[in-house]
């Protein structure tokens, strides 16, 4: 996590105090959301593949940051979401995740496929 001090000098967790406790309570949280996700996996004995627990992982963070952002803008007095967010900033994403994008080769993936499946024994 990073802050900004008031000169506008980023400052990281591990130079500021203040932002190591934050980030400290932020795992807490996302400890405490992913919880009961985490108890149905070990109840049901199940294995859950590496990609996913991250994927859960990001998607718990994602969701929080959301509504602490949310709560911030309703605390702050915010009417229309044009206030803080703008059009620009919405092309600006737009090109960041566009950019995110990777497409298989339709080719590539048939011939992954051929590869992986059993062949026809005569």
């Amino acid at each position: 996590m990073k802050l900004v001090d008031p000169s506008g000098k980023e400052v990281t967790s591990k130079e500021n105090e203040e932002a190591g406790n934050l980030e400290k309570q932020l795992n807490k949280k996302i400890e405490k959301l992913l919880e009961p996700v985490m108890n149905k996996i070990k109840l049901a004995g199940g294995q859950v593949p590496q990609e996913q627990l991250m994927q859960l992982s990001s998607a718990a963070h994602q969701m929080l940051f959301n509504r602490m952002v949310f709560n911030l803008a309703v605390k702050a007095g915010v009417k229309d979401i044009s206030e803080i967010l703008g059009d620009d900033d919405v092309e600006e994403l737009q090109t960041s995740l566009t950019n995110q994008l990777q497409f298989v080769d339709q080719s590539q993936q048939g011939q992954e496929q051929d590869q992986n499946s059993p062949k026809d024994s005569q």
